[in-house]
């Protein structure tokens, strides 16, 4: 969070865990405490971008399912590994989603090729890729608005 506060982005921090938000947050995120975290997301916008990061990888895995599912997300993406990746992969076919739209998942998170663990490197690398999805959503939004725009 603390890496994307200077950055274009309304954080909505949802966290379900009492009192696992900061006494301080920056001024462009929200905090949410709600009891099913889940179904926070036919709250989010059409194109939002959805990071997952929680306690749990069942609640991951519910999130990112749902999620991918929507089909109206610009970008799906956990923190995990590779081998949380393939778990996740598998769960995801035996659920019946097709290949194209398990493909669409990343994780794990953060520019490929960074060696360092240290969170704030991660953070870092994941704000990036963040800009990256925002930038190639509004390439992909504002060419079908201006075809769909009244002369």
């Amino acid at each position: 969070v603390l890496a994307l506060a200077p950055l274009p982005f309304a954080v909505r921090w949802i966290d379900s865990r009492p009192g696992a938000f900061p006494a301080a947050v920056p001024a462009r995120v929200v905090n949410v405490a709600p009891d099913d975290p889940v179904a926070e997301l036919a709250a989010a916008p059409e194109g939002a971008l959805v990071l997952v990061m929680t306690h749990s990888h069942a609640l991951d895995y519910a999130i990112v399912e749902a999620a991918l599912a929507a089909r109206r997300f610009a970008y799906v993406g956990v923190i995990g590994s590779a081998t949380k990746r393939a778990r996740f992969e598998s769960r995801l076919r035996q659920a019946g989603v097709d290949a194209a739209t398990v493909a669409r998942l990343v994780c794990p998170i953060g520019a490929n090729g960074l060696a360092s663990k240290l969170p704030a490197a991660i953070a870092a690398s994941v704000a990036v890729e963040l800009l990256i999805a925002q930038e190639r959503r509004s390439v992909t939004v504002a060419p079908a608005q201006a075809r769909t725009a009244a002369p």
